[in-house]
């Protein structure tokens, strides 16, 4: 099944792979074809920053040109005819301070200069939103963050109906200060309804308040926009989350679809992104492995392929290979045939086992969907009838089977909160999520915003 996972960085699996098919390692393991149908089943969305290497650029006057050849290159390599190309605008950058201010007004004209002038490279972009983060250069106090997002926004809307109808608005939350800001830009300003894609930020900004609050935390913005859909009288809310995509979040999409579906007649679609995927196996040198209700996160050191792989007589070396032969069956690409995994020269992994294992752990996120999708079907009912001690229960269950079998507070939290998601989500009451803000997210305030750059001490 197709999933709803936007993979980010595409460019390098782009170039891995070309680079391998044109190599003296290519084994007719796959052809161009063969990667093109695979990623229009499983994953087909992928995501590219503009602003990724905006503050490096020497050139800027080319910089937009080069941006749109990158696009136009990766679609040549016959890889991504089915996929959809997205662009994020590089507002992060303005927000963690890697952009001053001088580079972030270039970024601001350009961004959209670069939207309109090359539509045809790309088929979603996300708005250029600047919520303040740590080391944030531009902002003296909130009446400069609203004023700079008020001017993004009302720009974007203002653009050309096919280069706007592309534009994937951003709704922030994360603090209270930014949830009268962005609500304001919403509501009183009026500009939901000009977008057809919308989206919000800031889940993984500081996870540690998250464990206190006592929803699921992307349910907050959710309701505003939910509120705004209905009132527009739309039947189809598309709902970005950047950041939100463990295997835990996607059982709470299944879930969320289904009750909206069932509660307000609304088609949720809901997808997420993450930039972290490759970095576990790259650097972390895990995997995923689905092992009947269980995922499990198997390690592929080195120093561990030679341990037995859970209860079986299997080693990880060979349970590890096995498991990429099996997805190489699904897909019909060529076995690796291979009894070890690390190639001794080069000290990493060998490029086949290293493209297969890429392409494999984009796979888990459409078994996992899949998976989650099943379960729901199952769980769903038991909180439609009032069983909700048996729906924590089962759920407890399937987040710590999720959860490579750990029970963490973390995912004891997030799973008792369930309930009160859904009740949420059934109310659409935007005064309790503000309250919620108001009490668990105030200790995340850029309070250095509060009063200008006289910062207030804190205890």
């Amino acid at each position: 099944m197709r999933n709803n996972y936007v993979c980010a960085g595409f460019e390098t699996i782009a170039g891995i792979l070309d680079r391998f098919i044109k190599g003296p390692e290519y084994n007719n393991n796959f052809t161009r074809s063969d990667i093109n149908r695979f990623f229009s089943n499983t994953c087909n969305k992928f995501l590219h920053s503009y602003g990724q290497y905006f503050r490096e650029a020497r050139k800027y006057n080319k910089y937009s040109k080069k941006e749109s050849e990158l696009f136009v290159k990766c679609r040549s390599f016959g890889f991504f005819d089915d996929s959809e190309f997205f662009v994020d605008s590089g507002g992060f950058q303005i927000s963690v301070g890697i952009l001053d201010k001088v580079k972030t007004d270039l970024l601001f004209n350009m961004y959209y200069e670069f939207l309109t002038e090359y539509i045809d490279s790309y088929n979603r972009a996300f708005i250029l939103d600047v919520p303040p983060g740590p080391n944030c250069k531009v902002f003296s106090d909130f009446d400069d963050v609203y004023k700079m997002n008020y001017e993004s926004y009302t720009k974007a809307a203002n653009l050309p109906s096919n280069v706007r109808d592309k534009i994937i608005y951003v709704h922030h939350f994360r603090t209270p200060k930014l949830w009268e800001i962005y609500s304001k830009i919403l509501h009183t300003d009026g500009l939901f309804k000009y977008f057809n894609y919308h989206a919000t930020g800031g889940i993984v900004a500081n996870q540690s308040s998250d464990m206190d609050i006592p929803c699921i935390i992307y349910v907050i913005p959710l309701i505003p926009l939910v509120n705004e859909v209905l009132k527009n009288k739309r039947t189809t809310l598309h709902f970005h989350i950047l950041g939100g995509s463990n295997f835990r979040e996607i059982l709470f999409y299944e879930l969320f679809k289904l009750h909206m579906m069932k509660k307000h007649n609304l088609n949720l679609e809901i997808t997420y992104d993450s930039s972290g995927l490759f970095k576990g196996l790259m650097r972390g040198r895990y995997v995923y492995i689905m092992d009947g209700d269980v995922i499990k996160k198997v390690d592929i050191r080195t120093n561990s392929l030679s341990l037995r792989y859970r209860n079986e007589e299997k080693k990880i070396n060979e349970k590890y290979l096995g498991t990429l032969d099996e997805f190489a069956d699904t897909f019909g690409f060529q076995r690796i045939s291979r009894s070890d995994v690390y190639c001794k020269k080069s000290g990493t992994f060998h490029t086949d086992v290293k493209i297969y294992t890429m392409l494999y752990s984009l796979f888990m996120y459409s078994k996992v969907q899949d998976k989650m999708r099943s379960v729901v079907g199952d769980l769903y009912p038991l909180y439609e009838s009032g069983e909700l001690d048996e729906f924590n229960t089962k759920a407890e269950l399937i987040t710590r089977n999720i959860n490579n079998e750990k029970i963490t507070r973390k995912q004891q939290n997030k799973t008792y909160s369930i309930v009160r998601s859904l009740d949420m989500l059934t109310n659409l009451d935007e005064d309790y999520c503000k309250h919620i803000v108001e009490k668990f997210l105030a200790k995340d305030e850029f309070i250095e915003l509060l009063n200008g750059n006289n910062k207030i001490m804190r205890w």
